[in-house]
Order: structure tokens, then sequence, then C-alpha cells
């Protein structure tokens, strides 16, 4: 077990060499990595061990191994030294020409882009894609990325977005969980789930069937992921843009209790930012997912 002192961390290098030795199983393979010599890499080692109280390498006639100690520590410093090589390669050159950044809600990334990101890879396998989470108007302004999936009523999307289809909302729950209710017994004794911020409100959907709700909504979530996972976990009754839910009522997670469906007040569009090198990328992205949704629109209907 290894026991670290409430001290200040020991010097980033010595934990490199710490990863390198353990990833080759020699110092002097770690030494030709790290361009060290194999005296400096042994001092390094000592010096992380006497520092930690621990010993973290048996050495044999033919390199090194880990104590159990040493595998305890590598499973942090392993992780800890891949993402500041991924940190880093973000403001490489290399990385910043092939990279497309999108911008999304976490509730698309999760439940439609991630279904589908694949397929662009595949047709662009010299791209790759980071996705970054975004919401409101200021954080796209914020993240300044090459594409930019946003969400709302047109008037408020911002200008030069283009919407990716007129979505509709539907109510969803677990298939247990009221399956053959109609809207106005059902509504009557279930726990509606609420998004808040949006203009798809379940007194809307009241009105729009003209089955005024006896129970107001029960809980308030900020987002649609949030309100799809009450449902699924047989929580309550979420309304849902179909783009979004229609995959999990096609494997069985959800059902629509209630028949018939409402025009959205709001839709997702894309909208294209950036930089100049990265304005072709940007443009292959805005072609396939127009014709991804599309695609993914007519299969259901």
């Amino acid at each position: 077990m290894i026991r670290i002192m409430p001290r200040s961390l020991p010097p980033l290098i010595w934990f490199r060499t710490f990863d390198c030795a353990a990833r080759h199983g020699s110092f002097s393979r770690a030494a030709q990595e790290l361009n060290l010599t194999q005296s400096a890499v042994s001092q390094h080692i000592r010096s992380l061990e006497t520092r930690l109280g621990a010993t973290l390498f048996t050495r044999q006639a033919r390199g090194v191994a880990l104590t159990d100690g040493g595998r305890q520590l590598l499973t942090y410093v392993a992780g800890a030294m891949a993402d500041l090589n991924a940190a880093a390669e973000l403001f490489s050159g290399r990385k910043q020409e092939s990279v497309l950044e999108v911008a999304c809600s976490s509730s698309f990334a999760r439940l439609w882009l991630c279904r589908h990101i694949g397929s662009f890879q595949e047709s662009h396998p010299g791209t790759g894609v980071r996705i970054v989470s975004a919401l409101w108007p200021d954080e796209y302004t914020r993240v300044k990325a090459d594409v930019q999936i946003r969400y709302g009523p047109a008037e408020l999307v911002g200008e030069g977005a283009e919407q990716l289809l007129e979505d509709v909302v539907i109510p969803v729950c677990h298939p247990d969980l009221a399956p053959d209710a109609k809207a106005g017994d059902g509504m009557r004794d279930a726990l509606l789930i609420h998004v808040l911020g949006t203009e798809n409100t379940w007194d809307r959907w009241s009105q729009h069937h003209g089955t005024p709700p006896d129970a107001p909504p029960a809980l308030h979530v900020d987002a649609d992921e949030l309100a799809i996972e009450l449902a699924e976990q047989k929580q309550g009754i979420a309304l849902c843009g179909r783009l979004l839910c229609q995959p999990l009522i096609q494997e069985g997670r959800l059902h629509s209790p209630f028949p018939g469906e409402m025009p959205s007040n709001e839709n997702y569009y894309v909208a294209l930012g950036g930089t100049e090198k990265s304005k072709d990328r940007a443009q292959q992205f805005r072609k396939w997912i127009l014709e991804t949704v599309g695609q993914s629109v007519r299969t259901r209907s």
C-alpha cells in the first residue's frame, strides 16, 4: 500500500520516468526513450521511491518488474500521463489541422450524435472529431467550434443557422408504466417530468390535445437526457422530441403511452464557425448531418 505524504507533489519528470520504465520493464530502454542516461533514470526512480516511502521495482537479471505498490501507482500515473499527452496534442499543428470541433448539447450528443458519428468518420477517415458541450447562446460564442448544433425557437438560434428538421414532441415512459393509458385518464395519476427552459411544456401539450392535466409536473430537470433517463427508470412520463427518443422506442426502452404528437416550437439547427482552415471539413460535416437526420426521419415514417 503506497502512502503519499501530505506535501508538494514530486517532480513530473520522476513520474514520467516511472511510467516509461514500467512500460518497457527496463531502465535502459526508458533512458533511450527519454534521452537520459541509465544512471539518471535510476536516480529518478530512487528519488520517487524515497519520496513515496515505497519500493516500486524489483531488479531482475533482464530488466525490472513492478512491485505491488508499483502496480498500484501505475494505475494512476499511466492515466495522468495519457491525459497530459492528449491535452498537449490539442495544441499541436497536426492536431489542429485534423480535428473538427463540434459543439452541441450533451442531450443531443448522447442521444443522437454518438449513435451516428461513426458513419461520418468512416466516410471521412482523415478527420477526427472533438465533441464539446454547449447549451446556451453565450457558450457557443465562447467555444468557437467549427460546427455548432443549436437548439431553440427559430428567432433565437441566431443568424446563419440551418434547420435540421421539423421535429415533433411525444410523451414517453417505460413500457411497464401505464402502457394502455389514454391521454385524459393516464395523465391524472402520472408523474409528469418537465424540462426547464423549453417551450414544449405539458401545459402546451394539454392545450394542443384538449386534455388539461389534473396533476402538475412533479419532476423538473434542465436537460432532455435527464428527463429521458427518469422516464426509462419508471419515474414518470416525459415530453421529448421524436428525433432523440425514437431509437429508444425502437429498442423497447421507451413507450409512448398517449396517442398523437405535437409540433415542436423548438428545433435543432446547424451553424458553421471556426477558421478558414476548417471550412471544408465543417461543410462536409454539415452535409453529412443534414443527410443523416433526413434518413432517420424517413426511416421512422
